[in-house]
C-alpha cells in the first residue's frame, strides 16, 4: 500500500506544528516526542470534553508503546493526505492487572461512562474488556490481539463488540506447516518446553499438521513431547524414539538457546547416520533471526502473517522512521484509519437496532484505497480497506486472516 503522492514524508506543510518540530529531530529522540505529545494531548482533553474514542495503552513495554504510537502517526498522515481529519483520541495507561472500567466516571446508575469505541492495548485481558463494552455500550478494537485468547472470543463476545485487527498465529503456524509438507516433510516429531512460551503453540501446530495431511509421530498418547529440561527419563526415552521412529522432521518448541535446544542440537550433531531430520522452529520472526545453520536445513517464520499492503507500508514506515516496523507499528496504522472512517461518515444500525460505530466494515466487499473508502463513508456506505495488518475482512468476535512468509535456512 503506498501512500498517496501528497503523504510524503518529507512533506511537513500540512502537519500540525508539534509534529514539524518532531520531524527536525533524530528518529530515536523522537520516539520518546510521540508519546510525550500524544500523551499530553491526550491528558488535556480528558479535562475538557470526552473523546469519541479512548486509546488504551498497557504501562510499560516502551518499545511496543511506541511502536504503535508510531504507526497511528503515519496513518494519521494517510488520513490527511486523503482530505479528512484524524478522530480525537484520549489516551489512557492501564497497568497489566487493573481493570479497564476503572478508567471512566459512573453515571448516576454507577454503570461506567465509555465512548462508543474503545482501542485496548496489546494482549489484552478480553474478559475485562468484554465486560466493559457490556457496561459502557460499547465496541473494542482489539489493536493487537493475536494468541491464544482469540480462541475464547466466540464465549466473550456473542453480542458482537469485540472486533480484532490483527491475524492470529494460526497463520504463521500454517504458513509453517504448510512450507514442511511442500518440502517433503510428511513425519514429524514436535518436542516442546513446557517451561517456556514456544511450547503454547506446540498443540495448534500439531493440530493444523495434521490438518494439512501431515503425520505427528509420537511414544506417547499425545502428539506433542513435552519434556522439562533436566528429566533424564524423557530424554532418554525421546531420543531412543527419534532413531526408531526416523521422523522427516523435529518441531521445536523451544527457545533457540534454550537448555532443550541445545541438548537436541549436541545429539543431532553427534549422529552418525547420516540421515539428520530437518528442523522446524515455533518461533516468533524476531526470535528466528538468531537461528543459526546447521548441518540439516531448518525452517523458520520470516515475516508474520499480514496483508496484501505490506509491502508499501514498510516502505513508507522505513522511511518515515528510519527502520522497518512489526505488527504493533501496523496495528496502530491500521487503529488510525478505522477510527477516521468511523468519525467521517454516521454509525449505522446494528442488527438490534442501536448504532453501531463499526457496522460500516464490509468484509466481504472488494477492498478499495483509503481515500475511495472515506469518499464511501461520506456518502454513508460501507467499506473494507486495502488492508496493511491483515486481509481487513475484519467482523466481531473473529480475528481476520493474512499471510506469513517462511525463510529455509540450508544445511551447512
Amino acid at each position: 500500500m503506498a501512500l498517496p503522492p501528497e503523504a510524503d514524508p518529507n512533506d511537513n506543510t500540512q502537519r500540525p506544528s508539534w509534529f514539524r518540530r518532531l520531524s527536525s529531530l533524530r528518529w530515536r529522540s523522537a520516539l520518546f516526542v510521540v508519546a510525550s505529545v500524544v500523551g499530553c494531548q491526550a491528558m488535556a482533553a480528558s479535562r475538557q470534553i470526552t473523546a469519541p474514542v479512548v486509546l488504551v495503552i498497557p504501562e510499560g513495554l516502551e518499545s511496543a508503546r511506541q511502536s504503535f504510537l508510531q504507526g497511528l502517526v503515519l496513518g494519521e498522515q494517510a488520513v490527511r493526505a486523503c482530505g479528512a481529519d484524524p478522530v480525537a483520541i484520549v489516551i489512557h495507561s492501564l497497568g497489566w492487572d487493573q481493570d479497564p472500567t476503572a478508567l471512566f466516571a459512573r453515571d448516576a446508575d454507577n454503570q461506567p461512562v465509555v465512548p462508543s469505541l474503545v482501542v485496548a492495548p496489546y494482549a489484552a485481558d478480553l474478559r475485562r474488556f468484554s465486560r466493559l463494552a457490556q457496561a459502557g455500550d460499547a465496541r473494542v478494537l482489539l489493536g493487537h490481539q493475536r494468541g491464544p485468547s482469540l480462541d475464547s472470543l466466540s464465549g466473550l463476545d456473542e453480542q458482537g463488540r469485540l472486533l480484532p485487527l490483527l491475524p492470529s498465529r494460526q497463520d504463521d503456524l500454517r504458513a509453517l506447516a504448510k512450507a514442511a509438507i511442500d518440502r517433503g516433510w510428511t513425519r514429524v516429531m514436535v518436542v516442546s518446553d513446557p517451561t517456556a512460551l514456544e511450547g503454547d503453540v506446540a498443540q495448534p501446530f500439531a493440530e493444523l499438521f495434521e490438518g494439512l495431511g501431515g503425520t505427528v509421530l509420537s511414544y506417547t498418547q499425545n502428539g506433542v513431547q513435552s519434556i522439562t529440561p533436566g528429566d533424564r527419563e524423557r530424554w532418554a526415552l525421546l531420543t531412543k524414539d527419534l532413531d526408531w521412529l526416523g521422523p522427516d522432521a523435529l518441531v521445536v518448541a523451544a527457545p533457540p538457546d534454550g537448555d532443550l535446544a541445545v541438548a537436541l542440537r549436541e545429539r543431532q550433531i553427534g549422529l552418525v547416520s547420516g540421515r539428520d531430520p530437518g528442523w522446524i522452529w515455533l518461533l516468533s520472526s524476531t526470535q528466528a533471526s538468531a537461528v543459526s545453520p546447521q548441518p540439516w536445513p531448518q525452517i523458520v517464520l520470516s515475516q508474520p502473517a499480514h496483508g496484501p499492503g505490506w509491502n508499501g507500508f514498510t516502505k513508507a514506515f522505513s522511511q518515515r522512521w528510519g527502520y522497518a516496523p512489526d505488527l504493533v507499528a501496523a496495528a496502530g496504522f491500521e487503529t488510525a484509519r478505522v477510527l477516521a472512517l468511523t468519525s467521517i461518515g454516521p454509525s449505522p444500525l446494528a442488527s438490534d437496532g442501536t448504532r453501531d460505530p463499526l457496522a460500516w466494515l464490509a468484509p466481504s466487499a472488494q477492498p478499495v484505497s483509503l481515500c475511495k473508502a472515506i469518499a464511501l463513508r461520506r456518502e454513508g456506505g460501507s467499506a473494507r480497506l486495502d488492508g496493511v495488518a491483515s486481509d481487513f475482512a475484519l467482523r466481531p468476535g473473529r480475528a481476520p486472516t493474512g499471510v506469513a512468509e517462511t525463510r529455509l535456512i540450508p544445511a551447512q
